[in-house]
């Protein structure tokens, strides 16, 4: 995956910009920290024309808005039998950008720890990645709700890394063709080769490029908490590890 979309790359981009045979500059695949590379899915989709699992458009198209998309995040969990949003989370969940104040709009679940106040905080615009992000974060709260009647010292996840893999494990599952299909986004399932094979490059640039990322970011942090970097070196050492 890391070769094809090098090749891409050069051949957009040009080879005097892009080393064919080198490392991929992180500007370059769509995000700041080159942890997901789906922003750049369209250079790379390997069928063109083919059925696109991008339901953007079918979402502008039926009028969603930040709204509609919290309302079908909360009914899929709704048909697993997981439990509906209590009424704090819609009464105060950040579902757009406030227009008087300047706030972060990196996604966020977020548990109160009163047993009834979980919240979101996001910045929705109406496109699928959104869709998708609505519920990894819903799936945060779907866990805050499941474990909220416990001692206040079992009111979290395993650790920080199981409580990303819920959220992702309910974004993957909204993320297939035949879910989409259900909820009206897709008009019909083609069943062939190059849609199936668009349809997991898609997943591949999202999750398979986030592999690295997140095994280089535990290096970073455990040689940080271990004491093998100093203050003046953290820079320069994450970038070793780029």
């Amino acid at each position: 995956m890391h070769a094809y979309t090098r090749f891409k790359l050069a051949e957009k981009y040009g080879k005097s910009r892009v080393n064919e045979t080198g490392p991929i500059a992180a500007h370059l695949l769509g995000n700041m920290w080159a942890q997901s590379w789906g922003n750049i899915y369209e250079l790379v989709e390997p069928y063109p024309g083919a059925q696109s699992v991008d339901v953007t458009d079918a979402m502008v198209e039926q009028k969603y808005d930040a709204m509609r998309i919290f309302e079908v995040s909360e009914e899929f969990f709704t048909s697993l039998g997981l439990i509906e949003m209590p009424q704090e989370f819609w009464d105060h969940t950040m579902m757009v950008r406030p227009d008087d104040r300047e706030v972060v709009c990196h996604a966020s679940a977020w548990d109160f720890y009163n047993k009834k106040d979980f919240r979101i905080k996001q910045c929705t615009d109406i496109t699928m990645s959104w869709l998708s992000t609505t519920h990894h974060e819903m799936g945060h709260v779907q866990y805050y709700l499941q474990y909220k009647d416990q001692p206040v010292q079992f009111r979290r996840g395993a650790n920080p890394g199981f409580h990303e893999a819920i959220g992702d494990l309910m974004s993957l599952s909204v993320n297939t063709p035949i879910h989409l299909l259900k909820i009206g986004l897709l008009d019909e399932l083609h069943n062939s080769t190059e849609a199936d094979l668009n349809y997991l490059m898609s997943i591949a640039m999202d999750k398979i490029a986030f592999l690295p990322f997140a095994y280089l970011m535990d290096q970073y942090r455990w040689n940080i908490f271990e004491g093998n970097y100093t203050h003046s070196e953290y820079n320069a050492r994450w970038w070793d590890l780029r």
